[in-house]
């Protein structure tokens, strides 16, 4: 899958078995949810609390899983890898690209919840 797609509808329903129900319940949380992870992710950023940011980064990187969200997903593992390390130079940067990657990913869950897509 490449980076540039936000994220595989396909595979994410495949992991919930082609559940609807499951898969809406679950974007609906994350829709819900992912803004005030990227939110407590950036609060420890801006705190300077590597061992804050790590964590935060690890559940975010949890739930984009379920998502089968690349770029997000890459975004996030750095994030977690900068903040073991105690990085928080570096990541600046890539905490802005997982902010962009997020809001993206928001928009194509809002978008396939919208359409009501079934199988």
């Amino acid at each position: 899958m490449s980076h540039d797609t936000i994220f595989s509808f396909e595979e994410a329903l495949a992991r919930v078995d082609h559940d609807w129900d499951t898969f809406q319940m679950m974007a609906e949380l994350f829709v819900e949810h992912g803004p005030k992870d990227l939110a407590e992710t950036q609060a420890a950023l801006a705190a300077q609390d590597a061992a804050a940011l790590a964590r935060s980064a690890h559940r975010l990187k949890g739930a984009l899983l379920q998502f089968c969200a690349p770029a997000a997903l890459e975004s996030a593992k750095q994030l977690e890898e900068l903040g073991k390390a105690g990085d928080l130079k570096s990541a600046v940067e890539v905490c802005a690209k997982l902010e962009m990657e997020l809001l993206r990913l928001l928009v194509g869950l809002r978008y396939v919840l919208d359409k009501g897509f079934t199988v």
